[in-house]
């Protein structure tokens, strides 16, 4: 366990988490590599929301093109990271 808790330290609370990675289909590239799963705070005011409805991307290994997953894609990678 770490020391230091990033959500509780205001200036690394608006820093994207890693949740995990997965082989996916790349837009940009065409084929099927290694995408990097991250949570994104969105900046309202003066505060960093946690959840909004545009908070996960997927960033490609290879290319690095970056898109955010809604609906169904959104709710099938929180289910698998509660497991």
């Amino acid at each position: 366990m770490s020391i230091f808790r990033t959500d509780r330290i205001p200036s690394l609370s608006r820093l994207p988490r890693e949740l995990g990675r997965e082989e996916r289909l790349c837009e940009r590239c065409g084929i099927t590599t290694e995408h990097i799963l991250y949570r994104v705070p969105k900046k309202v005011v003066f505060l960093y929301l946690k959840d909004h409805p545009e908070n996960l991307h997927a960033t490609c290994v290879q290319c690095a093109k970056s898109t955010i997953l809604t609906g169904e894609e959104r709710e099938r990678v929180f289910a698998s990271l509660r497991d």
